[in-house]
């Protein structure tokens, strides 16, 4: 047998007689250079044999000295090409057939997918020397990719990963693009979406009304454009942008306008990381984050005057800025007049984003002033993704170009599911065997056009991974548009149902990241979730399992009067909190501050007190939206959790003073009233004190932004507390902090330092998003646990 990684002597005759071994590797190796990379490995071990593609990653046989088969094997994981994402490598010995030299094969499409497309990579430094070139026979062409890098989710039909089945198909390559194609030590051997001004896709100029613009270089005239202040529809990677210059504050507001995204931060995209120092105080492992392949979206802490209109995130102290990811925007970017622009999603608010050139011009009509496209089809819609670090480590905020459709590991073999993720921020999940592949960020499940995205994008994925479930999971709320859809298509397919509880399925996406099966102590805390009981959850402590859960602690419930309208106007929730606290909400102090009036105040209580339209909320995230209208007067908001993120930044100057909730902080006090877990009694976290020491603080004039600090550290201390009563009745030592409230870095970060204050252990999101766009992944977890039981 072949002795690889024996530490016992080869001799010389063993060494003389060829072995041959057959090798499958599975994982990210189609599209990313791996077949070039083991054919330059072969020869440099001297081995004979060949390498291709399969629906199960790529198949190897190589044959030679048995030293050199063992070598060859352990760079295989060790020397791997940039892009790829090894996952298992498998080796068995065969019979050697005295086979001289190695080739490539043919792509082979046998048995069930078991590999993965690689998701789009941003422009690697070689391509980006040949299109900053005038002497590269690519120089400023806007499509130039290589192995290393370019689009390939967005434009892959299905595997195997070849030009057949992209959409480049339609671009047959010249004489010299296929003889680059053709040989394995070219850089662009097989990369297949390679072409050059001769053969490949093409950019060109339209007007609002279609009309042709002439232009020599569309280019140029796009960035003179820009910066005369027009609004620029530019066809992407995975859709369109609409770009502004972040500079100019009459064209960044006639976008908010036209868009109607009136108050959520707009995107920054600038030339490089030296442009991104201007405009952000970027912290060494923000600076990485920025460069990597899937060059995301970071959020960061905004520099005062760094020349950004203020319109671009009005009231938030962070700027999401990105760096350039394809050779189009690095063109715009050569010249140096553009020194930032927006790059926002080419759509409304809350629509999918438009990605084919004629659903542009229609849709986008009333927006654009002009549209830069090509005839490149796009086949996956996929929004720039989007991550922040949260207590000292990247975070997934928005997981889509760049990371889709990379499968996240499980801790268990899942048989083939579908979880559907919930209503907002919606991502659906497909698994089967040890991988859960999440869809991209498909936004929220409102209307049939967000519906539409939806099912497309399902097909896709179970086309791509010929995956076909055979149960289908969901949320437990009767109410979510997907919910409803997932029990009409599982009844049609005759297909198993799972519901799972919103709150134990962000805990579980936490545990089965990192491989915990429980039981654990899980903090969920958001704005929004079924609970079991018919009411609305959100600030939660559980005891769970991936299979199973028991609420140990919750906030004490509060009306939301005006049920959804409590959400879009924050002044509802701090006017039901107040009145839980004792307060006269009619009295002329709390009327101005929350901007009501005495018969908008009469009219609530009325609603409360006879329980119309008025549910009970134990969320967290409705607390932070209470205390934000308090605090800053916020009577409305204009997008999803626009109160809790102007909290948080008014406090982002104090410093953090963990609170112990017993005096010895600076939080103000929650009580924790027990209850008898072992009766399945839950402990009640009362926000009484809380009030009632925020509101002192206001009366005496302290800042609002230490009231703002001093509400995170009471909200951490309660919660610390509570886990704390939870780790004496279980004796659980395990924390897992999920759901939306965990973007929020100064309550991750106060709440991992009070609960290690306490000898627990905390694990925290990092490659899965802690809000509802990991929804489906711990979906996926909790079902997979509960039918490896049966």
């Amino acid at each position: 047998m072949l002795g690889f990684g024996r530490e016992d002597k080869l001799t010389q005759d063993t060494l003389q007689q060829p072995k041959r071994a057959a090798v499958l590797v599975c994982g990210v190796v189609q599209g990313v250079g791996f077949r070039p990379f083991v054919y330059r490995l072969a020869l440099e071990n001297q081995l004979a044999g060949f390498i291709g593609n399969d629906t199960g990653g790529v198949t190897i046989e190589i044959e030679g000295a048995e030293e050199q088969i063992a070598a060859f094997v352990a760079r295989l994981r060790s020397d791997a090409p940039p892009m790829a994402r090894i996952d298992s490598v498998a080796v068995r010995e065969i019979p050697a057939t005295g086979e001289h030299g190695f080739r490539i094969v043919s792509s082979q499409v046998l048995g069930q997918v078991s590999t993965g497309i690689p998701a789009d990579a941003a422009t690697c430094a070689d391509c980006l020397r040949e299109l900053l070139d005038p002497a590269d026979r690519r120089y400023g062409y806007p499509f130039l990719n290589c192995t290393n890098c370019g689009p390939r989710f967005t434009i892959t039909r299905r595997i195997p990963y070849d030009r057949p089945q992209t959409s480049m198909a339609a671009f047959p390559m010249c004489a010299a693009c296929q003889a680059e194609y053709d040989d394995p030590l070219n850089r662009r051997f097989h990369a297949q979406p390679n072409a050059c001004w001769d053969c490949g896709p093409r950019l060109w100029l339209v007007g609002a009304k279609g009309e042709a613009i002439a232009a020599d270089d569309p280019v140029a005239s796009c960035i003179d454009r820009l910066l005369a202040g027009h609004i620029l529809a530019i066809k992407g990677i995975g859709g369109f942008h609409l770009s502004v210059d972040a500079t100019n504050e009459a064209a960044v507001m006639r976008l908010r306008d036209r868009k109607h995204r009136y108050g959520k931060p707009l995107a920054v995209m600038v030339r490089d990381l030296d442009a991104a120092r201007t405009l952000c105080d970027l912290t060494a492992e923000e600076e990485a984050l920025l460069q990597t392949a899937a060059r995301p979206i970071v959020l960061a802490r905004a520099l005062a005057g760094n020349g950004i209109v203020a319109s671009i995130a009005p009231g938030n102290p962070w700027l999401g800025v990105f760096l350039p990811y394809a050779p189009l925007q690095h063109l715009l970017f050569a010249d140096s007049r553009v020194r930032a622009l927006v790059m926002t999603s080419a759509n409304l608010s809350e629509e999918p984003i438009a990605i084919d050139n004629d659903e542009a011009r229609m849709r986008l009509a009333e927006i654009a002033d002009v549209f830069l496209l090509h005839d490149r089809e796009i086949l996956q819609r996929c929004d720039d993704s989007v991550a922040a670090l949260v207590d000292g480590a990247p975070q997934v905020v928005r997981r889509a170009r760049g990371y889709v459709p990379l499968g996240v590991d499980l801790p268990m073999e899942a048989p083939p599911l579908l979880a559907v993720g919930g209503h907002l921020k919606s991502v659906f999940a497909l698994a089967r065997g040890k991988f859960a592949y999440q869809s991209q960020h498909l936004g929220d499940l409102e209307n049939l056009t967000g519906l539409e995205f939806f099912k497309e994008s399902l097909a896709h994925l179970m086309h791509t991974f010929e995956i076909e479930p055979e149960t289908v999971v969901h949320d437990m709320h009767p109410g979510y548009l997907s919910t409803t859809w997932a029990k009409e298509w599982a009844q049609e397919r005759n297909l198993r149902v799972i519901a799972v509880q919103h709150h134990h399925a962000h805990v579980a996406a936490c545990m089965a990241e990192h491989r915990i099966n429980g039981p654990v102590i899980g903090l969920a805390l958001d704005g929004t979730g079924y609970g079991t009981d018919g009411r609305i959850w959100g600030g939660e402590v559980l005891i769970s399992s991936l299979d199973t859960f028991e609420r140990f602690a919750h906030l004490d419930y509060v009306p939301m009067p005006g049920s959804d309208a409590a959400i879009r106007e924050p002044w509802r929730m701090a006017l039901a909190h107040l009145h839980a606290a004792g307060f006269d909400v009619a009295s002329s102090e709390i009327l101005q501050r929350l901007h009501a009036t005495e018969h908008e105040a009469r009219v609530l209580v009325r609603m409360m007190e006879r329980s119309v339209n008025a549910p009970l909320t134990s969320s967290l995230g409705r607390l932070f939206d209470a205390a934000a209208a308090v605090v800053l007067g916020r009577r409305t908001v204009d997008y999803e959790a626009q109160a809790a993120i102007e909290l948080e930044g008014l406090a982002v100057d104090e410093a953090d003073q963990p609170d112990d909730n017993a005096g010895n902080g600076t939080g103000y006090d929650i009580a924790v009233i027990p209850g008898d877990w072992a009766k399945g009694e839950a402990a009640r976290m009362n926000v009484a004190p809380l009030w009632r020491g925020l509101m002192s603080d206001l009366e005496a004039g302290v800042s609002k932004s230490r009231i703002a600090a001093r509400f995170h550290a009471g909200v951490a201390a309660g919660f610390v507390q509570a886990a704390a009563d939870a780790r004496a009745a279980s004796g659980i030592g395990q924390v897992v902090l999920s759901g939306g409230v965990m973007h929020n870095r100064r309550m991750a970060r106060l709440l991992r330092m009070g609960l290690e204050a306490k000898g627990l252990q905390v694990f925290q999101h990092r490659r899965v998003s802690p809000g509802d766009g990991g929804l489906s992944y711990g979906q996926v977890a909790v079902a997979a646990a509960m039918l490896g039981k049966i």
